[in-house]
């Protein structure tokens, strides 16, 4: 077998992709250039610049190669000193395809190898094929640590798939965190426009818009939230569109993206934990999307490829038949969650509290006439507090942990003895005296972990839940609350 080179349009992505590494730096350079006789230097310096970038992309292009053999991937590469890396078959963990416009119109894509370790160097990625091209390495690579009756069965055997169609997707849209998001863009870009626009015409603005009837205000006001809410809309289609999940025998299989086309492959034997998200809005219809923690290395360098969606908008009450159809190796019944006693509700109300009071005296102090502001914030913030007591809670049933809490969305985290990497139970002087305690675990997540933790439970169901997780690897209390 001959070796191989990435298609011409690499040139180009390895162009944009140190541009990108350079702009910072280059900012104050182009910023000092537009004073005085400098421009034409700064013209001619990104002329330079811009045929070394070229040069150094075609170069790059022009020594990188690669090769699959029957046990493995060699890439080679390097300018200067040539590198050959080897990547045995068998430590491949996923292979994704992904297609940003650039990739699609050319009819290209990017093939993305995750390797079974935590370092983003140990992994390889082919920045620009052929899709076909693409398609045969994904299908070498994962074929090869099969056997041929193996490759046979998977062809005539029949998986569960499920796609959403628009209007689900324009749904999760229509109750995504988004548009609150985008509405605080805004505010920020009104509350420095006249910072931005000449005086004159801020004062003419804002004299007319004072001037309009209330009625116009309103309508205004309305058809404002309107597009910022259709914006959130199309961009979680776009992002989203096509969204098609497959369960095969040990990986969970996505495609989505209208725009840019994804293809990820998840091995379930790397999943640590299955969590059920419920923002206000989608908890008041019923709502939910679920997603998994996913242990391994930080595919292409972006963090936020541990957590990973399984289906981004679910009725609450199809969770468990979802998971048993794609997921069963974490499928339950709803778990009857217990949660905190009444003695803890002060330990969720009192950091509102606090705010709440400081605010007002602060208020009152620097200026009397708001006063009102934040005493309405006080009920609203002891209100908070109590919202998440009533969310709060946990659910033991070996092998099985469920912790249900609330910081702005409510979550429900499904964890399995074997992956966790730590138990704590932690208290102090004060909940022994109340019997409480409070519940931290750890799991493995990138090359970090993340904790799940939940204050003021009763000190016996952490006790029950320490029981039954005895043999994980570092089970701890404290005496000092976290």
């Amino acid at each position: 077998m001959s070796e191989k080179r990435l298609h011409p349009a690499a040139i180009l992505f390895q162009f944009i992709k140190s541009l990108k590494d350079m702009a910072l730096g280059l900012l104050p350079i182009i910023v000092i250039s537009f004073n005085g006789d400098t421009l034409w230097y700064a013209v001619i310096g990104a002329a330079v610049l811009v045929v070394l970038l070229s040069l150094m992309a075609f170069v790059k292009w022009l020594r990188f190669s690669y090769l699959i053999t029957e046990d493995e991937l060699q890439i080679k590469q390097g300018i200067v000193i040539r590198k050959e890396r080897r990547i045995s078959k068998n430590r491949i963990q996923s292979i994704d395809l992904t297609q940003s416009l650039i990739h699609r119109i050319f009819g290209l894509t990017k093939v993305q190898i995750e390797t079974a370790g935590s370092d983003e160097n140990v992994d390889a990625s082919l920045s620009a094929v052929l899709f076909s091209e693409g398609e045969r390495v994904q299908s070498e690579l994962k074929t090869g640590k099969r056997t041929s009756l193996e490759d046979e069965e998977e062809v005539e055997k029949e998986y569960p798939s499920e796609t959403l169609g628009y209007g689900r997707l324009a749904l999760t849209g229509a109750t995504s965190d988004n548009a609150i998001i985008i509405l605080g863009l805004m505010w920020l870009l009104y509350s420095q426009a006249n910072q931005i626009i000449p005086d004159e015409v801020y004062e003419q603005v804002t004299t007319w818009v004072l001037s309009l009837a209330i009625q116009v205000l309103v309508f205004f006001l309305l058809l404002s939230v309107f597009i910022v809410w259709g914006a959130g809309v199309l961009w979680t289609i776009v992002k989203y569109g096509n969204f098609t999940i497959t369960r095969y025998d040990k990986e969970l299989y996505m495609t989505y993206g209208l725009l840019e086309k994804r293809q990820r492959t998840i091995p379930v034997h790397r999943i640590q934990a299955v969590i059920v998200k419920e923002n206000l809005i989608r908890q008041l219809f019923g709502l939910c999307y679920v997603y998994v923690e996913v242990a391994g290395g930080v595919s292409g360098g972006r963090m936020e490829e541990g957590t990973v969606y399984m289906l981004p908008l679910l009725k609450k009450k199809r969770v468990p038949a979802f998971l048993e159809m794609y997921l069963p190796e974490y499928y339950r019944e709803e778990p009857g969650i217990k949660r905190p006693p009444l003695a803890a509700i002060p330990y969720y109300v009192w950091k509102g509290a606090l705010v709440s009071i400081i605010a007002v005296i602060a208020v009152f102090y620097f200026s009397p006439s708001w006063i009102a502001v934040p005493l309405v914030a006080v009920p609203i913030f002891l209100s908070w507090g109590l919202f998440r007591w009533q969310t709060a809670g946990i659910a033991v049933d070996d092998p099985y942990l469920n912790l249900r809490f609330r910081k702005i969305s409510r979550e429900t985290v499904t964890l399995q003895k074997r992956r966790l990497q730590a138990f704590e139970k932690n208290e102090n002087w004060l909940y022994k005296r109340q019997q409480l305690a409070t519940i931290d675990v750890a799991i493995l997540n990138n090359t970090a972990g993340r904790h799940f933790i939940v204050s003021a439970l009763k000190e016996k169901d952490v006790t029950e839940a320490s029981a039954q997780f005895s043999s994980v690897p570092h089970i701890h209390t404290s005496e000092q609350e976290r």
